[in-house]
């Protein structure tokens, strides 16, 4: 597969988003991230919303930090960083339909004053110079084709200190990800055209001037949401079977969706990848 562009980033979650509204819980969580299941999680729900949690306490964001959630999706993060800590964000997707469901989203829980959202590409933003305290990206940087692209750009908009908190998937170890068939069909699903071992992205971030300063592997508890998607998307398979069988319109990655729900549940299991959350810090 070829580098995915910008715009098929945004059609996958235009595509997709009635899947995630169905079998992820879209309307109550707002994220459509895999869920940290902690000790004491007890549903999907809880352990969406675990994910900001622990990201948020990892990164010890404070009211006074200004956020860039970059890759926000329809607004999840940035409403719970809002509302739970009281600092101000901007949310960045590549699709104007999340921008614009994500606004509606900050209204309807109150917190309009405090997190904004625009479409735009977080490797080439409009924002000025050392603007920012905290970028923090969920599940959006791999899909970046260059991720020197997103780092070079989250230094020139973070302040002096300032850092950079993510949760992702990386590869387990250092090997030829366009080799491994079973990955990419996970992740082109994603619209994501390449993955790095958590190391190579380190290894990358300090060319840039960052530093680890924290990194935690939480590959076991976000097991039971892979598990769900799994499901979600075997149960999924019959009805892409039969909507493309009769109505023949279905768009592309609507069309693909579940074979990333089946195949993450076997690269899961081959060891192929870990969820692990980053800090790093910005040495300017």
């Amino acid at each position: 597969m070829s580098a995915f562009t910008p715009q098929d980033v945004a059609n996958y979650y235009d595509q997709t988003e009635n899947h995630y509204r169905r079998f992820w819980k879209l309307e109550k969580s707002l994220s459509l991230h895999y869920g940290i299941w902690s000790e004491g999680i007890k549903n999907l729900h809880e352990a969406v919303l675990n994910t900001n949690t622990l990201l948020a306490k990892l990164g010890e964001i404070k009211s006074t930090d200004v956020v860039l959630d970059a890759g926000c999706g329809v607004g999840g993060s940035a409403i719970y960083l809002a509302k739970n800590i009281g600092c101000k964000v901007s949310g960045i997707t590549l699709s104007e339909k999340q921008a614009e469901t994500a606004t509606e989203f900050a209204k309807q829980h109150g917190v309009s004053n405090l997190a904004s959202f625009h479409a735009m590409n977080y490797t080439a933003t409009s924002f000025a110079n050392n603007s920012f305290d905290v970028v923090w990206a969920i599940e959006s940087m791999q899909t970046a084709v260059n991720k020197s692209d997103f780092l070079k750009e989250a230094k020139r908009i973070l302040k002096p200190g300032g850092k950079i908190v993510i949760a992702d998937c990386f590869k387990s170890y250092d090997y030829p990800f366009e080799k491994n068939k079973l990955m990419n069909l996970m992740f082109n699903g994603w619209a994501v055209s390449d993955v790095l071992s958590s190391e190579e992205f380190i290894n990358k971030a300090n060319q840039f001037g960052f530093t680890l300063e924290k990194e935690q592997d939480v590959t076991k508890e976000v097991y039971p949401s892979v598990v769900r998607f799994f499901f979600a998307a075997f149960w999924g398979m019959f009805g892409t079977f039969l909507y493309n069988t009769f109505v023949k319109k279905a768009s592309y990655f609507s069309r693909v969706h579940y074979k990333t729900g089946i195949a993450q549940f076997f690269a899961y299991h081959k060891k192929l990848w870990t969820y692990n959350l980053l800090v790093l810090k910005c040495e300017k």
